[in-house]
């Protein structure tokens, strides 16, 4: 039990930063605003509300992790990935946008399907995470392929790569060592990785906001 309110306490404080975070870097947009920033701002506020939320089925019920938190966390990836194209390239081509819709929605589908239909956490959580794994390394690829020579863009890449790799062995291991209603807590390596994706997304989150106010206080863009 001390160590479920301490991963609740993890949750709560580590999306309670990844808000206000966000919060920081929407007072940089709106003092200069900078192409992207607004997707970003979203994007990182859905993740922390994730987190949130992950910590407080506790007391709300199941559902909030099961169903919502999954939709937020990717739905939050979705925006920082079309945050990204724009604040490097200016604009989010057909393909992102075609990609971005498919997993959402394909997602969206599955998981409702498997929490209110027919009721399967090890299909919720293979979905969720395949979905995750190709936006992470995505918006990875994105970063590296932008601007290679940049410290902090360097630092997101691999902290979105971390990520995704993360997440994957947290599914594995919770798929071969299921523990009825256990979720994050089925073994230690589960219970690690999920707590790890944590600072993984902070650290990616701060380098980007190293970004955006080193470029507003050169005055670029």
């Amino acid at each position: 039990m001390n160590g479920l309110i301490i991963l609740q306490a993890v949750f709560f404080l580590g999306g309670l930063a990844v808000l206000i975070l966000a919060w920081l870097m929407r007072s940089i947009n709106r003092e200069r605003r900078i192409p992207g920033v607004s997707w970003w701002v979203p994007g990182y506020a859905a993740m922390g509300l994730a987190s949130i939320g992950t910590g407080a089925d506790f007391y709300y019920g199941d559902w909030i992790k099961g169903f919502v938190t999954h939709l937020l966390l990717t739905g939050g990836i979705v925006l920082v990935w079309v945050g990204t194209r724009i604040f490097f390239e200016g604009r989010v081509d057909g393909t992102t946008v075609t990609v971005s819709t498919v997993l959402l929605t394909g997602q969206a589908v599955g998981v409702f399907w498997f929490y209110f239909i027919t009721p399967t956490y090890q299909a919720r959580l293979t979905i969720t995470c395949v979905v995750l794994l190709i936006l992470s390394m995505s918006l990875s690829m994105s970063l590296f392929l932008s601007r290679a020579d940049d410290r902090a863009v360097i630092a997101a890449g691999i902290s979105y790569s971390l990520f995704a790799l993360l997440n994957g062995l947290r599914t594995i291991s919770i798929l071969i060592s299921p523990v009825a209603f256990a979720h994050y807590l089925s073994g230690p390596l589960a219970v690690a990785a999920t707590v790890l994706m944590l600072p993984t997304l902070l650290a990616a989150q701060i380098a980007t906001l190293v970004l955006v106010r080193s470029i507003a206080l050169r005055g670029e863009k």
